[in-house]
């Protein structure tokens, strides 16, 4: 649905050809199997909503939350509408394990092991900070989540038994950039106090009212807002650019390096949700979640503001002062860095993979092992 799912995806992928020499990688995304039509429907009405009746969108995220009964009933409807179209392109290409990385895929996948007995090792790999009910599915034989008190919203029981800490489903390059090496290849002074701004792939959030609310925040900063795949956005913020006139705002589309943008920065605004978190998490950059979207992105902000990894705005004023803080404030910019470099500390892709593996390994027939890795 979000290109975050497809990052993870393509993070973990990457991941594997690394550990696993020989190992083939396929993507399949579940909406393309009900359609094309259908799945650009989808995506578009998913976006209408977030944008224009979040209301509703958080209504029914919490309706989901509170009830293990409706969310029974959601896994097993999700799982009937596309475990079918799941199954049949399974059959089709047989593979060894399978790795989901988005909810609806995960319900396919856990409804063909309970009502069809598919035996392939399924894992589901949560690229978020809450657990919403629709992550978690009793036919999944291993749930990698990014906190060890994600089973308290996943309203199944028994989850704790599959759940596992996982590494951020990052792409390596995330985290092995310094600073200064970053902005000299961006062309930023070492001096400035950098605001990276971002609203993900489709540019959700209050990127252009954010921005414009730190254009005259003294002491000044410079804010690089990346805007995605919305245009309109992208030539509002390049016309703000112009008008502002004295170069403390770089604008930018679509971008493919975003590493060194996150290096370059002291901090990332995001709207709260998604691998966009993640990837500055792994940078260790302190996250600022502005108006965090509906749903996902404000329970995901509850946790990351539990555990001291974000701070959030939930409003234009109080985005203004959280900045004006960490640009004061030494000894808050320093801690929200700690703690991201705390929580990034030790969690490596290859030891994941080395659980993935074990699960797979232990479904295979003694005679059978290999040294080579599974196909995902």
């Amino acid at each position: 649905m979000g290109d975050g799912h497809n990052a993870a995806a393509a993070a973990i992928a990457e991941a594997i050809e690394q550990a696993w020499p020989g190992c083939e990688t396929e993507q399949v995304d579940t909406m393309e199997l009900r359609g094309p039509r259908f799945a650009r429907a989808a995506q578009w009405a998913y976006g209408f909503q977030l944008a224009r009746l979040p209301w509703s969108y958080a209504m029914s995220y919490a309706w989901l939350s509170r009830s293990p009964r409706r969310a029974r009933s959601a896994r097993a409807s999700a799982g009937r509408f596309f475990g079918r179209r799941l199954g049949q392109e399974l059959e089709q290409r047989r593979p060894d394990l399978v790795i989901s990385t988005y909810p609806f895929g995960s319900a396919a996948l856990s409804w063909l092991r309970t009502t069809k007995g598919d035996t392939t090792p399924s894992v589901t790999y949560i690229p978020a900070f809450h657990v919403h009910p629709m992550w978690a599915h009793e036919g999944i034989d291993l749930h990698f989540v990014m906190h060890d008190g994600a089973a308290e919203h996943a309203l199944l029981p028994g989850f704790e038994r599959s759940m596992r800490l996982g590494a951020p489903p990052v792409r390596g390059d995330f985290g092995t950039l310094g600073r200064a090496e970053a902005r000299r290849s961006l062309g930023l002074a070492d001096d400035e106090f950098v605001v990276l701004m971002t609203g993900g792939a489709w540019g959700i959030g209050g990127i252009a009212e954010g921005t414009r609310g730190l254009l005259g925040l003294g002491p000044p900063v410079h804010v690089v807002a990346v805007c995605g795949k919305n245009a309109s956005l992208e030539a509002e913020m390049r016309d703000m650019a112009g008008l502002e006139g004295n170069g403390r705002l770089s604008a930018f589309g679509y971008v493919d390096n975003m590493p060194e943008l996150m290096a370059a920065a002291n901090v990332v605004v995001t709207n709260g949700a998604g691998q966009t978190v993640l990837e500055a998490l792994c940078c260790g950059r302190p996250v600022v979640a502005f108006a965090p979207i509906a749903g996902h992105g404000t329970a995901s902000t509850a946790e990351l503001v539990k555990r001291d990894l974000a701070v959030e705005a939930k409003d234009l004023p109080a985005f203004v002062e959280q900045i004006r803080r960490l640009r004061t404030d030494p000894s808050l910019l320093s801690r929200l860095e700690h703690s991201a470099e705390a929580w990034a500390a030790g969690r490596e892709m290859r030891l994941s993979l080395a659980e993935i593996e074990d699960l797979y390994l232990s479904r295979q027939p003694r005679s059978s092992y290999r040294a080579s890795s599974p196909t995902s």
